[in-house]
């Protein structure tokens, strides 16, 4: 009875471990692909439903493949709709990267290419060259006050806006040319009732919009 008991434990173990080996081979095959391991591919670890980024990943894979999928083409698609190529989201925007280099662009600002809630925050123009990066405001949610942190590429004309839940104007937080580098500014919502808004960013002809929620 022990022998076929460890016989079976034996048995469960090699298993595990040929599904997670079978499994695990992916993430490598993408940029930044450990960054969030099986949750890159399925939507809520290996084994569960593949989200958007997996089921293409699912079509461009033979079953017990090892073959390399990253190609240009793969990540020119937006899989999860969220308005962000999956190259975008995993900072190699024209799918150059290939497994066994250097990972590429800022590991810092990777997304997740099968959550449409996982978007980047960093812009790029046309030919690749960056343009911002808006960070999440701190503390959020927030009363009264909250810092709004961004960084920008070069001298440019900046405009940062604040709006209520109904897209109305609330405040002009910056409106001028600023020099390239880092900036941060601090909302103060004295006066404002509680509920979501929205702060808005505007370098050049790139805009990119988060929310904040006040919360008295």
């Amino acid at each position: 009875m022990n022998k076929k008991f460890s016989t079976f434990i034996i048995f469960l173990i090699l298993s595990s471990t040929v599904f997670l080996v079978g499994r695990s081979f992916r993430t490598s095959k993408v940029p930044h692909g450990s960054k969030f391991s099986c949750n890159t591919c399925h939507t809520n670890g290996g084994g569960s439903a593949r989200n958007a980024f997996g089921l293409d990943v699912e079509k461009r894979v033979t079953p017990n493949g090892t073959e390399s999928f990253w190609t240009s083409e793969f990540a020119a698609l937006d899989s999860d709709g969220d308005g962000f190529t999956n190259g975008e989201e995993l900072q190699d925007p024209n799918g150059e990267w290939r497994e066994g280099n250097e990972k590429p662009g800022d590991i810092n600002l990777v997304t997740n290419p099968g959550n449409e809630n996982s978007i980047p925050t960093s812009i790029f123009d046309e030919s690749n060259n960056f343009t911002f990066h808006l960070a999440n405001n701190y503390p959020n949610p927030f009363n009264p006050s909250t810092t709004i942190k961004y960084e920008i590429g070069n001298s440019k004309f900046v405009s940062l806006k604040i709006f209520n839940s109904l897209g109305e104007e609330i405040e002009t937080l910056v409106n001028n040319n600023q020099t390239a580098g880092v900036h941060e500014i601090q909302f103060n919502a004295n006066g404002l009732s509680s509920g979501i808004y929205f702060y808005s960013l505007q370098v050049g002809d790139f805009i990119e919009t988060k929310k904040m929620t006040l919360m008295k």
